[in-house]
This record gives C-alpha cells, structure tokens and sequence, in this order.
C-alpha cells in the first residue's frame, strides 16, 4: 500500500510553517525556550523524510530523541504559556465587545471568564478541544489511516491529558492575575 503522499506533505508544511512561526517568536521575545520548540518540529520533518526512504530503525531513534525533548521541555513551554496568559489578562478590556477574532489569542476566553466565571469557560475551552481532535480523528478514519479503536484511545487520552493540563495552567495563570477565582 502506497502511503498517502498529500497527509504526508501537508505534515510537513504545517511542521514546517511552525517551526519558521517560533523561530520568528523566539526572536521577537529574546526566549530560547522557542527555538528548542522550533528544533522539534523539524525534528518531526526529518522523521518522516527518513520514514519515507525506509530507514526504519533510524525514524525510530529520532522519535525517541524528539519525545525525550519534548517532555524535557514541557515545564518551561507550560511556564511560557501561563505569561501569556498573564499578559493578555492584563492587556484585555473585558468590557468591549467580544467578536470571534479576539479567540485567536486569550482575549475571547478571558471575556469568556469574566462574563460566565472560570469553570463554564474552561468547560466550554475543553469541549472545544474536543471537538477540534474528534474531528481530526473523524477524518483520519474516513480516509482509512487509522482504526476506530485506535481513534477512540487517542481521544480519550487527549480528553483526559488535555483537561488536566489546561486546567492545571489555566487556572495558575487566573489565579496569578486576578486572585479572585473560586473553583
């Protein structure tokens, strides 16, 4: 069975296009943090350039290495996150109208917080989340790549793991900001 060339090459524009993304944020912020992440996004083109010329055992070592850094990095990335969060906390005004750009940032979701509280809006971040990987996974079952079973473990993992985490950093970066959330 031939793989499927286009899923192929759209994982590596997408890995490419943020790699070039945190290389340009990691400038513009002077963080190094970035450019490590960078580093793994081109670490996952190289896999699949590797896989692609069947050099199987070497794929398989260059995952590991990538999985290795990327749990290494998981702390400061997630410290990262939590300032951004902070900062767009205290750059947001929460009385001005909340339109569907403001979701590209942390903006809608502050509004979000501010007018509902944090647990609806961390319940409405979740089901988002989601929604976003059922999807992904619908898809990859509708084109064969993956098995129903194997889609219903990733999707458990990813609701169970993703919750823990975005509550987890969410609500340090509320609570850091506003000393005022209740949960």
């Amino acid at each position: 069975m031939e793989p499927p060339y286009w899923a192929i090459l759209l994982l590596v524009g997408i890995c490419g296009l943020a790699g070039i993304a945190l290389i340009v944020k990691a400038q513009r912020r002077k963080e190094k943090t970035y450019y490590w992440v960078s580093g793994i996004a081109f670490l996952v083109i190289i896999v699949v350039v590797v896989a692609l010329l069947e050099q199987f055992l070497l794929s398989l070592v260059i995952i590991m290495v990538t999985c290795l850094l990327s749990i290494g990095l998981l702390p400061r990335v997630m410290d990262l996150y939590g300032q951004e969060i902070v900062k767009q906390i205290h750059e947001t005004d929460v009385s001005a109208p909340l339109r569907m750009r403001d979701f590209l940032t942390w903006k809608g979701w502050i509004k979000i917080k501010t007018i509902y509280g944090f647990r609806k809006m961390l319940t409405i971040y979740s089901i988002l989340n989601i929604g976003v990987v059922g999807a992904l996974l619908l898809t990859l079952i509708a084109l064969g790549l993956m098995t129903p079973l194997t889609a219903i473990f990733y999707a458990i993992f990813t609701a169970i793991f993703s919750f823990i985490i975005a509550y987890r950093q969410i609500y340090k970066a509320f609570k850091e900001s506003t000393n005022e959330i209740q949960p």
